[in-house]
């Protein structure tokens, strides 16, 4: 099981709870979330140096390479990624 913890002394959300909130951050509605949309989610969640985690996040996940997270196998490497550089994200 994958959980994601926005701060220490947060709940844990689930891997369902996680895409809601990527979901969430699509602020234009298009289905896509773009590099400025991480960017802002990430910085709300308290995440330093956001610029430089979002860059990094949307090189690595998105696979079909249209500067866009984008269906479900991208929305899991974004997952993938996430744990692996720390964001909060909890495999128990």
């Amino acid at each position: 099981m994958v959980l994601f913890r926005t701060a220490p002394d947060d709940n844990q959300l689930k891997v369902e709870q996680f895409k809601a909130w990527l979901k969430s951050i699509d602020q234009n509605g298009d289905g896509k979330i773009s590099r400025k949309e991480l960017r802002h989610a990430l910085r709300a969640l308290g995440l330093k140096s956001a610029r430089w985690k979002a860059w990094r996040a949307l090189v690595h996940a998105d696979l079909n390479h249209n500067k866009h997270i984008d269906g479900d196998d991208e929305v899991e490497e974004l997952i993938k990624y996430a744990v692996k550089r720390n964001w909060g994200i909890v495999i128990t």
